[in-house]
């Protein structure tokens, strides 16, 4: 006997809901998504399909931008049954929010992230109702990598920032220094794998901040190459910077919910 998969429905289709649709996902879930011309596909079969009133989602993933959801969230109502349970992967916008305007209290609130795609997303998840996490649904979420739960909304915000955004962050660091070396290296060719390569050596070697600290202490020596350029880093604040940066991301997804509000009150 065929067992019929779950029915989705994706709300946003951009960047990151992209990057959930893996052959896992779509192995577990019949998925659908509706873009911003409100027309809805069929991700698995790859055509688009009838929008018509026969919904029977088990699940809605809330994947457009926060500021749509403030602005036309209520709509969305249409795609709900009493069963469906709403997984918000929004940053910044509320338990109290989502269910003000969808009339459900069946929310989890995740954070994953674009590396969902290979299975590699650190996925945060905050829900008040452990029951709705059911053997089914945590196999769904697996598939977008490690699972982290957290007791409090606001460490949602916290994950949003190191492991939502973070991987931009780290990607924008690194290809810095991949940028610097080719600079240096003029007129000779630098392979940029390699470059690549020599960070994953770093880190297949130092599993701790206190590893990493010794590995930098093992390396200098008074006078040397490696101590005047760490010397410089550290005159730079880099630490200093990449928390302000953190901060910033974190401060941001604290302010969208109550900020989007404002502004539609006025």
């Amino acid at each position: 006997m065929v067992t019929l998969k779950p029915k989705a429905l994706f709300i946003g289709y951009g960047h990151l809901a992209k990057s959930l649709t893996s052959k896992k996902l779509l192995s577990l879930l019949n998925i659908c998504a509706l873009n911003s011309k409100g027309e809805i596909r069929n991700i698995n079969l790859k055509k688009k399909i009838s929008n018509n009133n026969n919904y029977a989602y088990e699940y809605v993933f809330l994947l457009t931008r926060p500021k749509t959801f403030l602005r036309i969230g209520s709509q969305f109502q249409k795609y709900l049954s009493k069963d469906t349970i709403i997984i918000s992967c929004m940053a910044g916008i509320k338990f109290s929010t989502i269910e003000q305007n969808l009339k459900t209290k069946k929310i989890i609130r995740i954070m994953p992230n674009v590396m969902a795609s290979n299975s590699k997303s650190q996925t945060h998840i905050y829900l008040k109702n452990k029951k709705l996490i059911s053997n089914d649904l945590n196999k769904i979420l697996s598939s977008f990598g490690k699972i982290i739960n957290v007791r409090n909304e606001d460490q949602i915000n916290f994950a949003t920032s190191i492991y939502g955004s973070g991987p931009a962050f780290i990607a924008y660091i690194l290809n810095s220094f991949i940028k610097a070396s080719k600079k240096l290296a003029k007129p000779f060719n630098v392979n940029e794998k390699e470059l690549l390569e020599l960070f994953k050596n770093v880190l297949d070697i130092n599993s701790s901040s206190r590893m990493l600290d010794s590995f930098v202490g093992s390396i200098s020596s008074k006078r040397g190459t490696t101590q005047a350029g760490v010397n410089y880093i550290k005159s730079q604040k880099i630490e200093k910077i990449i928390y302000t940066t953190l901060y910033k991301a974190y401060k941001r997804a604290k302010e969208i919910d109550s900020e989007q509000k404002s502004t539609k009150t006025k």
